[in-house]
């Protein structure tokens, strides 16, 4: 996370960014969704998130420990709030 910079958007990788394998939520609503993951790492690889934030910077996190879910919430300002576990 970056201080002072609100999260817009992300995107989610399975693996690094370069190689292109953006995956799509697998619950995705207006106001909230999440991306199922654990099967990734059942694979033996790892995921990326991608953070993009109010002044278009992005920020791509590597998620090397086996994260099952990520959930995403749109909040009243616009802002997006993410959680792993």
């Amino acid at each position: 996370m970056r201080t002072g910079q609100s999260l817009r958007f992300v995107d989610v990788f399975d693996g690094s960014p370069d190689e292109l394998a953006k995956l799509i939520p697998d619950k995705a609503k207006a106001r909230f969704g999440y991306w199922q993951l654990d099967y990734v790492y059942a694979a033996g690889r790892f995921v990326t998130v991608r953070c993009k934030y109010d002044d278009e910077k992005e920020l791509d996190v590597k998620l090397t420990h086996n994260v099952a879910r990520c959930d995403y919430r749109i909040g009243a300002q616009k802002t997006l709030i993410l959680s792993c576990n």
